[in-house]
């Protein structure tokens, strides 16, 4: 939906055709000012709201806060808070692009979204971390001798050791890769926090086990595969011919599959369980905050605490020594 948000312009026929041209290149860049998973969830978000308003014979634009806090209430019954959240801010940017007030920001609104958020709670249920004694039990099952599993073990070690996302895994080329006596380093054109495409370098260093070593793995697979040039992780048909690029939810049945294989709960794991892997996994090797972060990209330290608190809730505990 962001895609058919307009510019407000004056009469087309006042305008010299220089100015027309840069009025056509600013609608372009305002369709490229989010990223494509974001402008697809805005836009379905907005279209469930624009259905749910025309149901009730409601103004969706613009809207009055009346109308917005029934829809967040109704959303309360059943959605979480984040999910609301998101959807709310498709709609106050939906309002603002168009030219409107945003009907979010009013008091009425916020004060029942105060309200629901005390009701339903806040917290996010993500997937487990998958800890390096995990990863190593699930490689060590991983057939070698098959193409498929030699792709999978450096899906997960690398994906794990760069703490990369999904998006950003599938996404790497062969020549965003180099190889130097340290190990490897890896070039990050763009990611989900790096849309302006100003780039980040990480480093892989040699792992001191072959079974989880992130050079052996690399170099193993493209040899297995004889990639030379494009996409790193492809598809494997069953017949072991190298395909296209994988998707990024084949990373996440990739996950899913090897967890599973060694008797883990599927259900509590997906590609996510990479990156908290490393986060929580280095946080309880007594690793710095500044260490995690530059390996991980985040920007927040707040955005780390969750896995380092969680990895550390035994270090140090009351409970502890006391006799128990």
């Amino acid at each position: 939906m962001i895609d058919d948000f307009k510019l407000q312009t004056q009469q087309t026929n006042e305008l010299s055709t220089e100015v027309q041209e840069l009025q056509k290149e600013a609608r372009e860049h305002l369709a490229n000012s989010k990223s494509k998973n974001t402008k697809r969830a805005y836009g379905t978000d907005w279209n469930q709201f624009e259905s749910w308003c025309q149901a009730h014979a409601l103004e969706s634009l613009p809207t009055e806060p009346q109308t917005l806090v029934s829809y967040i209430t109704f959303l309360g019954r059943t959605k979480k808070a984040a999910t609301i959240k998101r959807k709310m801010t498709a709609i106050s940017q939906r309002h603002e692009t168009a030219g409107f007030k945003s009907p979010t920001k009013t008091a009425l609104v916020k004060g029942v979204w105060e309200g629901i958020q005390r009701r339903i709670g806040i917290k996010e249920e993500g997937k487990e971390a998958l800890w390096l004694h995990e990863l190593r039990r699930v490689i060590e099952v991983l057939p070698q001798n098959k193409l498929i599993g030699v792709r999978n073990r450096a899906i997960l070690v690398i994906g794990w050791s760069a703490a990369l996302r999904r998006s950003e895994l599938v996404s790497l080329n062969i020549e965003d890769i180099s190889k130097t006596r340290d190990g490897l380093i890896l070039q990050l054109n763009k990611s989900k926090t790096d849309q302006k495409g100003e780039g980040h370098m990480i480093a892989l260093p040699f792992g001191s086990n072959p079974t989880t070593c992130p050079v052996r793995s690399f170099e193993d697979w493209i040899a297995a595969a004889d990639i030379t040039e494009g996409a790193l992780f492809r598809r494997v048909d069953r017949h072991g011919n190298v395909m296209g690029r994988l998707t990024d939810q084949s990373v996440r049945l990739v996950v899913k599959k090897c967890c599973e294989d060694v008797g883990l709960d599927a259900k509590r794991y997906g590609a996510h369980s990479l990156r908290s892997g490393f986060c929580s996994t280095a946080a309880k090797a007594g690793k710095a905050e500044h260490q995690i972060m530059k390996q991980t990209r985040h920007k927040r330290s707040d955005s780390l605490q969750r896995y380092i608190k969680k990895a550390n809730l035994f270090d140090d505990n009351a409970a502890s020594g006391i006799g128990l």
